[in-house]
C-alpha cells in the first residue's frame, strides 16, 4: 500500500512540475508516469543496494533512458520528459537541511558541512547518470529502430 501511495505521489507531484513550467497538456499522463516510474526505479535500487547515490544514478540513467523512448514515439524533445521525471529525485530536502544547518550553525545534530557533501554526491550522481544516459546511441532505442525501419520500406 505505501508503493502504491508514493507512486501517486510522485505521479501527481510530476504533473503538478509540469503545469507549473507549461508543459503541452498532452504530455502530463506520459510526464508523470515517467516520474513515477523514476521515484519506484529510485526505492528499488535504495532496497536493494541500500546506497541513495548509486539509486539516484541508476534512475537518473534509466529516467533519461525512458525519457528519449517517449520522445522518440511522441516526436517531442526529451527534455520535456526529463525535467519533469527528474522533479521526484532533485535533493531538494537534503539542500534544505543543508540551508538551515548552515544558518542555524547546528551544534546537536548533523553538521552542515556532511549535509552539503551528501547534497553534492546526489547532484553529482543525477548529473552523472543523465550525461551518460545523453551518450548512449539512438539506434538503442526501440521506438527510433521501428521508425527507422518503417521509413526504410518507404523508401
Amino acid at each position: 500500500m505505501n508503493l502504491l501511495l508514493q507512486f501517486m505521489a510522485a505521479f501527481l507531484g510530476t504533473i503538478s512540475f509540469a503545469v507549473i513550467f507549461e508543459v503541452p497538456k498532452k504530455y502530463y499522463i506520459y510526464s508523470g508516469f515517467i516520474g513515477a516510474a523514476g521515484w519506484m526505479i529510485y526505492l528499488f535500487v535504495l532496497y536493494t543496494f541500500n546506497t541513495p547515490v548509486i539509486a539516484l544514478f541508476v534512475s537518473s540513467l534509466i529516467l533519461l533512458y525512458l525519457s528519449r523512448e517517449i520522445s522518440y514515439k511522441l516526436k517531442a524533445p526529451v527534455t520535456i520528459f526529463l525535467l519533469c521525471g527528474i522533479f521526484c529525485l532533485a535533493p531538494g530536502l537534503g539542500l534544505y537541511k543543508f540551508t538551515y544547518a548552515f544558518f542555524t550553525n547546528n551544534e546537536g545534530g548533523v553538521s552542515a558541512s556532511s549535509l552539503a557533501v551528501t547534497v553534492l554526491k546526489s547532484a553529482i550522481a543525477i548529473s552523472f547518470g543523465i550525461a551518460i544516459g545523453y551518450e548512449l546511441p539512438p539506434q538503442l532505442f526501440y521506438f527510433y529502430r521501428k521508425m527507422n525501419k518503417k521509413n526504410k520500406r518507404l523508401s
